[in-house]
Formats: C-alpha cells, structure tokens, sequence
C-alpha cells in the first residue's frame, strides 16, 4: 500500500468519524468548521485514490474505503434529517403567531393579525 493512500484513507475517514459524532450529539451547526478539511481531504483523495492509474485498491485499502462511502451515507441521512428537523421547528414556530394580534385595529375596527401587521393600521380609540 502506497503511503500517500493510507494518508488519504485515514485522513478522510478521521473528518467523516467526527463530522458524524458531532451529528449524533446534536451539534450539527460545528459541523461547518470540518468543511474546509473534508473538502481539501476529498481533493487529496479523489487524486490519490481515484485516479485511473491501473493501481486498483486491493484488500484493506478496498475495506477502508468501503466503509468511508458507508460513513458518508449516513452523514448525508443525519444531515437530512438535521434540516427536516429545522424546518419542522421553524413550522411550529411560524404557527404560533398565525392566530397572534398586535394590538392595532383596521379602519373597521378589526384586529390586525400578527403576521399582516405591516404599518399603516389604525389604533382604536
């Protein structure tokens, strides 16, 4: 096995281990700091490892590599699952102003619901 290989491999499967740590414990927001690396890993192996070099990974190199995509699935699940998640929280949120007033009052003498209350309402007197 080549070292640069192993270097790829381990570098990108070390990103991968943390990024999906990090998922799992909820902390999906510092997941954006391992961008960088796992973009300049992915780099290093897409020329290392990928190449059509007619060096074709054999044994622990084909091993290692099958369990990176395997990683990289599952983030890509949990990260899916982190937005459903958000935009199920920003629903709810959203929800809870739709039967809201502001206190202000059309010409009519209505109440202004929260989320029309864009100026120019009347208060009542």
């Amino acid at each position: 096995m080549q070292p640069q290989m192993t270097d790829a491999i381990a570098t990108l499967e070390d990103i991968l281990v943390r990024e999906q740590a990090l998922l799992l414990a909820g902390r999906a927001r510092e997941t954006a700091d391992l961008v960088k690396d796992k973009v300049a890993a992915l780099q290093v192996f897409d020329e290392v490892v990928l190449k059509p070099d007619g060096n074709a990974l054999a044994g622990e190199d084909r091993k290692r590599v099958e369990a990176i995509i395997a990683i990289a699935k599952e983030n890509a699940v949990h990260f899916t699952s982190v937005r459903n998640g958000i935009r199920g929280a920003l629903g709810r949120i959203e929800s809870l102003t739709d039967g809201a007033y502001v206190g202000a009052y059309s010409a009519g003498g209505g109440r202004t619901a929260f989320p029309k209350a864009a100026g120019s309402y009347v208060n009542k007197v």
